[in-house]
């Protein structure tokens, strides 16, 4: 074991699990120690602890209750707590990931008690202020002591605005995260993992991908009834057949603005799923339709190589449209119509070979524990 070090592995919400899933099991598999806190912003079992469990990684070690919607309330929660577990364990580096109100609140928290701080999937940039994220990824660049960018777009964003911390270009542990779950798809014998219930319960043919994955759950979107209301119309008006693993927000959203009646019958919603399931939905489907961050990475991985329908004017993420996984929507009627007829005809068009992940190949979470096994060992 490294005696010299211990860091603090900090998640908050089911997107941080997943990312730091690599990280945490090959923690577990070196000399590196580590002490595993959760935040609770994500605190449903279905958003948090049914992650943890599916992946096999220990549970962790502090939970902190962050139960609160406010944004200046939550943030200075976790600040709070957060700071007190580290001047309790004194850790020789903090570890976070993304772009969270607990990622950032627990890097100032960090910073407040003079612990370095290293930031995964840094460099980031929308380029729109008026998003909670680009407020939050910014400021936690900019008091990070090490920052693990996944490309080199985002290595140059960090370069450009003169970051004092060291820069890495290291990939994105989502990659390493879909190769670690399928793998263990393959060999484990549990139900859970291995099958195909989440399928079967759907009545999705075997032989056929014959649904579009829809996701959306980023608050700029539903939270605006008038944003909500023409993306349900123009999947209702669509014969085409949608799986749509619902948020909790997004579903209190759709019932407090009325908008259930807009829910066509070829919309099949669920509640949300574990990973591995939704790996099976994401491998499965003809295409995505999205909001999220996190999936315009995912599909370009190597074992998945689909393509997303983006429901957003830009994207923290250029990389996953440069190489052709992406595609950016407008959020009306009559474009998402227009982009969906768009994709299922142009998937028989081209070769899925054609499509290479920037995000690299699997081995950031390698890359990573070796840099800071070398900076602090």
């Amino acid at each position: 074991m490294c005696i010299t070090m211990t860091i603090a592995v900090v998640t908050g919400t089911r997107p941080e699990i997943i990312k730091m899933y690599p990280i945490i099991k090959l923690f577990d598999s070196t000399s590196i120690d580590y002490k595993y806190i959760h935040t609770g912003q994500h605190y449903d079992y279905n958003l948090f602890l049914k992650f943890v469990e599916e992946f096999g990684i220990r549970k962790p070690d502090i939970c902190i209750s962050a139960d609160i919607t406010d944004p200046v309330n939550q943030v200075s929660r976790i600040m709070e707590n957060v700071g007190f577990v580290i001047n309790e364990l004194h850790p020789s580096l903090v570890l976070v990931e993304g772009d969270t109100n607990s990622v950032l609140a627990s890097a100032l928290a960090a910073l407040k008690s003079n612990i370095p701080i290293a930031h995964i999937e840094s460099g980031l940039r929308s380029n729109d202020w008026k998003t909670v994220e680009e407020h939050n990824r910014k400021i936690v660049d900019h008091i990070s002591d090490i920052l693990f960018s996944p490309t080199a777009v985002s290595t140059k964003n960090l370069e450009n605005e003169h970051v004092h911390g060291e820069i890495y270009t290291v990939g994105n542990t989502v990659i390493d995260a879909i190769s670690l779950c399928l793998a263990k798809q393959n060999a484990d014998t549990n139900n859970s993992t291995k099958g195909n219930g989440i399928l079967e319960s759907l009545g999705i043919n075997h032989q056929e991908d014959d649904f579009i994955l829809v996701t959306m759950h980023r608050s700029e979107n539903v939270d605006e009834m008038t944003i909500l209301k023409e993306v349900l119309t123009a999947l209702s008006d669509s014969n085409l057949k949608y799986i749509f693993p619902m948020h909790p927000h997004t579903m209190k959203r759709i019932q407090e603005y009325g908008l259930t009646k807009y829910i066509g019958k070829r919309i099949k919603i669920t509640e949300p799923v574990g990973y591995f399931d939704f790996l099976r939905l994401l491998r499965k489907c003809k295409f995505v339709i999205t909001d999220s961050g996190g999936i315009q990475e995912e599909i370009t991985s190597p074992q998945i190589n689909k393509r997303a329908i983006v429901l957003r004017n830009y994207t923290e993420r250029p990389e996953s449209v440069d190489s052709h996984h992406s595609v950016l929507c407008k959020i009306d009627k009559k474009t998402i119509t227009s982009q969906v007829r768009a994709l299922a005809l142009e998937r028989s068009s081209i070769k899925s070979t054609s499509r290479i992940s920037p995000y690299g190949t699997g081995n950031t979470a390698l890359k990573i524990a070796e840099i800071i096994e070398k900076k602090f060992c």
